[in-house]
């Protein structure tokens, strides 16, 4: 909830039905962040569980503030960085996993944002279960290593993994993601 609140002075979420749980609200938040947004909206969502570099919560060290000025310099490349969503059914998974893709240096950062609500048909039946939702900050050259990873650390027989070109977005932000994630070999 805290996520959202910081949210809605930069969304119209004033023309939704009041009858919407607040786990809808933050998930329409969050699809709606990532579209007006682009990525400038992770460091705004501050989740208690963020898989990020201290560094970059709300101030940058004088090493890392030089690095992002002189990479600011440069355009950033529409496309070149991807943010993945990933569900998984509990916390500790959602966890491993970014703990994992951030070590792997495959993430520069993962959002773990709790008690999402899914709905969804599988295996005939129409299901109803309560997840995790990770949002990971990558380079799009490694989008298919960080979906390998999941795929074979996640509890899931068909995990869900999808990814989006981030097109636009704060360039430092961008740039430490390039930083980061170093580029696939």
């Amino acid at each position: 909830m805290q996520a959202l609140k910081r949210l809605l002075p930069f969304l119209p979420l004033r023309y939704l039905p009041a009858n919407i749980s607040p786990s809808r609200k933050l998930l329409l938040t969050l699809v709606a962040a990532v579209n007006i947004l682009g990525t400038s909206a992770s460091s705004q969502l501050g989740n208690d569980t963020n898989i990020c570099s201290l560094s970059t919560r709300r101030t940058l060290s004088a090493d890392c503030n030089k690095n992002m000025s002189d990479a600011a310099k440069e355009a950033y490349t529409p496309g070149s960085s991807s943010v993945a969503f990933v569900t998984t059914p509990d916390e500790k998974l959602a966890k491993k996993l970014a703990q994992g893709l951030v070590e792997r240096k495959l993430a520069a950062c993962v959002n773990i944002i709790p008690q999402i609500q899914s709905v969804y048909m599988w295996e005939g039946k129409v299901n109803e279960d309560n997840e995790y939702l990770m949002m990971i900050k990558t380079r799009t050259s490694r989008v298919d290593e960080l979906i390998k990873f999941v795929r074979e650390n996640h509890s899931y027989s068909v995990a869900e993994v999808i990814t989006l070109p981030i097109e636009k977005g704060n360039v430092p932000y961008l740039s430490w993601i390039a930083q980061t994630v170093p580029d696939k070999k």
